[in-house]
């Protein structure tokens, strides 16, 4: 199985795409089919429903987990500069707890841009463009503080794909100096399951 590679890390799977090429003079058109299954989607070569133990070892992922959350629902586990990393600095994947198999739930890809919130917003807008491409789909746009700062002085900006119920978000955090004792100001490519979207609108930190 092969991938179309983009340039902000999220790839589509060959499979459900068909190419037409009409050359005439050395100019082509291409016609690439929409896809709206989050399944065909990789980020580092992963997609939803895979099993972690396919990239990682037990071990990596029992001593690599993240303590984000009051609620267990879900279990997230993070690798900072992993050498499999190819396209991000940080990789993010959640699964549901005593799941055995480990099947990723949630996806993200995480580039730091710290104290350079416009360059992130920037960056973001040229990726939410490539996903409408590949889409066809408008983003919802949200905005405002992040509610994992009691403060109120982080803020976010997102743009928020439905597929089929199943979601891609496109995220950008500046972290106040308070909260950039524990994280950094970063881009994030993020997917995932409708499922986890809704435990994470609930409010679990």
């Amino acid at each position: 199985m092969t991938s179309m590679k983009m340039e902000n890390g999220i790839n589509l799977k060959m499979s459900r795409i068909i190419f037409y090429f009409f050359i005439i003079l050395f100019s082509f058109k291409t016609n690439i089919s929409y896809s709206n299954k989050i399944n065909e989607f990789t980020i580092e070569d992963i997609s939803i429903g895979d099993s972690t133990l396919n990239f990682f070892s037990k071990k990596e992922i029992l001593n690599n987990k993240m303590d984000y959350y009051k609620k267990d629902d879900f279990i997230t586990i993070g690798f900072n500069n992993h050498s499999s990393l190819k396209q991000y600095e940080w990789l993010q994947i959640s699964y549901k707890k005593n799941d055995k198999k480990y099947l990723v739930e949630s996806l993200d890809g995480v580039l730091s841009f710290r104290n350079d919130y416009s360059g992130c917003l920037k960056k973001k807008a040229n990726i939410v463009q490539e996903i409408k491409n590949m889409t066809g789909v408008e983003p919802d746009e949200f905005e405002g503080e992040h509610r994992a700062d009691p403060t109120g002085n982080s803020k976010f900006s997102n743009s928020e794909f439905n597929l089929d119920n199943d979601f891609i978000v496109i995220s950008c955090i500046d972290w106040s100096k308070k909260m950039e004792e524990k994280f950094f100001d970063h881009l994030k490519v993020w997917i995932g399951t409708s499922e986890f979207y809704d435990f994470i609108m609930s409010n679990p930190y």
